[in-house]
């Protein structure tokens, strides 16, 4: 009679395990788990950073530097199933720091086309489009920073309240009085400048 074998179950390739299982790895130093991290997260977290910051090409650099910061920062990580909470907490500090140390001042490039030959309808459609977006992110910028806040991370980011909670540090009732009124000091802006 021979004894049974144990055999190994093959471990899990990294692109298949939890952000929280990846972090563990990454905080024991394994730069191959932060990487699949970075991977699936870089995307959002550059539209995170620039809609805080309102400016793409900021907002990459700054996604950038916040990615930096938290392989730095890797070993305060507690693996509670709240990455995305984390890192976008991460990504609003550095933003916030950013605009803090440099003053920043928004900018918008306006895009006048003047051709000689008359706008087709597509490019017509494309420049409205442009300008309502403009509109809505200028009337954004002029909400009060916490307001503009809890409407980007409920709408844009899509968070719950008790996720946006976390990251701002905040009761949930105060948050959705924030959402509140600032939808409803945005719908004003944008109505006064028609």
């Amino acid at each position: 009679m021979t004894s049974p074998r144990l055999v190994r179950a093959a471990p899990e390739p990294l692109p298949a395990r939890s952000d929280d299982e990846l972090m563990t790895l990454a905080q024991a130093g394994l730069r191959e788990a932060f990487a699949v991290l970075v991977e699936r997260h870089a995307e959002r977290l550059v539209q995170v950073c620039a809609r805080f910051v309102n400016d793409g090409e900021l907002g990459a650099e700054l996604a950038q530097e916040t990615w930096v910061a938290l392989w730095t920062e890797r070993a305060k990580y507690r693996a509670d199933g709240r990455f995305m909470v984390w890192l976008i907490t991460a990504a609003r500090n550095r933003c916030r720091n950013h605009a803090r140390q440099r003053e920043v001042v928004r900018r918008h490039a306006e895009t006048a086309t003047h051709a000689a030959a008359p706008p087709s309808a597509e490019q017509i459609d494309r420049l409205l489009l442009e300008e309502r977006r403009r509109r809505v992110r200028d009337a954004l910028a002029r909400l009060p920073e916490r307001m503009r806040e809890a409407v980007l991370l409920r709408y844009a980011e899509e968070l719950g309240y008790d996720e946006m909670a976390t990251v701002l540090r905040v009761g949930e009732s105060t948050l959705r009085s924030r959402v509140h009124h600032g939808l409803r000091l945005l719908r004003g802006l944008l109505e006064k400048n028609r």
